[in-house]
């Protein structure tokens, strides 16, 4: 388990810099977005289905007393116990271990059966169980990058340009947010922004002022709430 560990951690830290002021930075920008568009308050119930490392809910905890963290992996459920995150649950974004209209928001962030080209009943299965556990009038957010940027990044990376399967569109995520009676609140694509120009602004306003135009839909990252 260790080797395992040691070589996630080591994903982590390359592909999100993690303790560089550039990473931490841009960390601290997504979970600011993340906690305005959930309306996440210190006693919110809240939900993240896929917690993955734990690399956002570290800082989302500065938000939240009452953080729920779930994932099918117990080498990333691991990895979160170590980092003193409480409430772990291990099990499938397909059946959620909670009652029906218990958090005040669910969300999901790059989340295996949302952003691949897995059957749509995956898909739907997933999005039908985070509105079952929320309270009427809960935010329900999906996050996931942007195909264009996927596609941007692996021309520079890969000679395949479909390398990452983390994709999927606004569209998709509209279309299950219909058939599962989710009000849709707000879409917001992350505008690409220099590092430098970046920390000397309000990047939160910003951010929502780019994101009406062409170039703001550019950017490497899309958030999508809805409410119940």
């Amino acid at each position: 388990m260790k080797g395992k560990i040691k070589e996630i951690l080591k994903w982590e830290f390359e592909s999100r810099g993690r303790g560089t002021p550039k990473g931490e930075f841009q960390r601290e920008r997504f979970v600011q977005h993340l906690a305005f568009l959930g309306n996440i308050r210190k006693k919110s119930k809240v939900l993240s289905v896929g917690c993955g490392t734990g690399f956002y809910e570290l800082l989302l905890g500065e938000y939240n007393d009452h953080l729920h963290c779930l994932d099918a992996s117990t080498y990333m459920l691991n990895i979160c116990s170590r980092r003193h995150l409480r409430r772990l649950i291990r099990a499938t974004s397909s059946h959620l271990p909670f009652r029906s209209n218990f958090f005040d928001c669910v969300y999901a962030l790059s989340l295996t059966p949302l952003c691949t080209h897995e059957n749509k009943h995956s898909k739907t299965k997933t999005i039908a169980e985070m509105r079952r556990v929320s309270k009427g009038g809960g935010r329900i957010i999906v996050g996931h990058p942007t195909e264009f940027w996927k596609k941007l990044h692996g021309l520079f990376k890969h000679t395949n340009p479909d390398y990452d399967v983390f994709r999927a569109s606004l569209k998709e995520i509209e279309e299950l947010y219909k058939e599962n009676k989710i009000k849709l609140e707000k879409a917001l694509i992350l505008p690409s922004i220099p590092f430098r120009v970046l920390r000397r602004i309000n990047y939160l306003k910003i951010d929502y002022i780019l994101s009406r135009f062409l170039f703001g839909r550019l950017g490497p990252y899309l958030f999508v709430c809805g409410r119940k």
